[in-house]
């Protein structure tokens, strides 16, 4: 039976919803009752020099700030305390040696074609003192021999924690995931952890992290959850829901009343005033492989119809894909609309060409 922990990232993944604005009373609360559940381990937020805030965010502007808002004041010695930096949007010279002050490790967000420098970056990060997780995004982008290639430079450094399966775009089913960690089993070095983070674009992640969970595997395993499956667009895994399935199939002692307890208390105010969670739109995203930002933007800011929001979806660029660039949809609604205005235009002269014939 695999050995499988749970890694909490409501307060930065969740944090996509609301701007990272928790306020610090809801931030030490949502990781006061984590610490009391039992969850391994809790990210704590973003790290981004430029964006970042002092205070009250959940998307800080230093390491520093974590502590000064109080979420490592009674940090547990079973838990493991993270953070995450986006490669590039914190300059890791300035990052702090680890100490009580600090989180414990720091997980790398990385796109494939900065995957080499990614890891040159990494490695000041573990020699800082830090545990580091390797965060390749969008998974499926990466062919077999590419994947392997890059699990060899991973093996190849001292301190990397755990290595990520990361499902970005929601489009990957159980058959999906058992071929990946067949290569990531087989190829990572065992002191290495396998993680998942896998999105709700088709209803999928429970099941997908239950084939995680159930697929013998000769690593450890962490799966990514938030609190109702708090998350950018169709959001992720439900802590309370991976919880009280580990409980009564793996014979794990998660408190999930008090997961529940939580979610009451500090999410569920959230839900009545924030979106996320399947829906048609994030759907579609997984269809046609790229980012859910693009589907948002058509449905609920554009106010397109379904039907015209899958049309236009399937004529965004691969390039284009990964990350969402308002000015190219903008470009691209306006030859839209410029193309619209030609042909009815055309139309329109041609029921006059033949209506002059008529009259003939």
């Amino acid at each position: 039976m695999n050995s499988i922990k749970v890694l909490d990232c409501t307060l930065r993944d969740g944090g996509w919803i609301n701007n990272f604005e928790f306020g610090r009373a809801s931030m030490t609360s949502i990781v006061n009752g984590l610490e009391k559940s039992g969850v391994e381990y809790i990210e704590l937020g973003y790290i981004d020099k430029q964006k970042g805030s002092p205070d009250k965010r959940s998307f800080f502007d230093s390491m520093e700030a974590i502590y000064d808002n109080g979420l490592l004041e009674n940090r547990k010695p079973d838990i493991e305390y993270l953070a995450m930096i986006d490669m590039g949007k914190y300059p890791l010279e300035e990052l702090p040696e680890k100490s009580e002050r600090t989180a414990d490790g720091i997980r790398l967000c990385f796109h494939k074609k900065d995957y080499l420098k990614a890891l040159s970056e990494g490695q000041k990060i573990i020699d800082k003192g830090y545990d580091l997780l390797i965060q390749p995004m969008v998974c499926t982008r990466y062919s077999t021999r590419e994947y392997k290639e890059l699990i060899r430079h991973v093996n190849d450094m001292e301190g990397v924690s755990a290595f990520y399966i990361v499902d970005s775009f929601g489009i990957m089913k159980p058959e999906d995931i058992k071929k990946k960690l067949h290569v990531v089993d087989n190829n990572l070095s065992e002191n290495i952890k396998i993680g998942l983070h896998a999105h709700n674009n088709m209803n999928l992640a429970f099941e997908n992290a239950i084939t995680v969970a159930e697929v013998p595997l000769r690593h450890q395993v962490m799966l990514d959850s938030t609190l109702m499956g708090m998350g950018k667009g169709p959001g992720n895994l439900c802590t309370e829901e991976i919880a009280a399935y580990l409980d009564s199939n793996f014979y794990k002692s998660y408190d999930v009343e008090l997961i529940n307890d939580i979610v009451s208390r500090e999410i569920l105010v959230l839900k009545k005033n924030y979106k996320w969670g399947y829906s048609r739109e994030y759907m579609l995203s997984a269809k046609y492989r790229l980012t859910s930002s693009y589907a948002k933007a058509l449905y609920r800011e554009y106010h397109f119809p379904i039907e015209e929001v899958e049309e236009i979806l399937s004529q965004i660029p691969e390039e284009k894909k990964d990350s969402f660039d308002r000015i190219f949809l903008e470009n691209l609604l306006e030859e839209r609309l410029n193309s619209g205005n030609a042909s009815e235009q055309m139309t329109a002269s041609d029921n006059s060409e033949k209506q002059e014939a008529s009259d003939k």
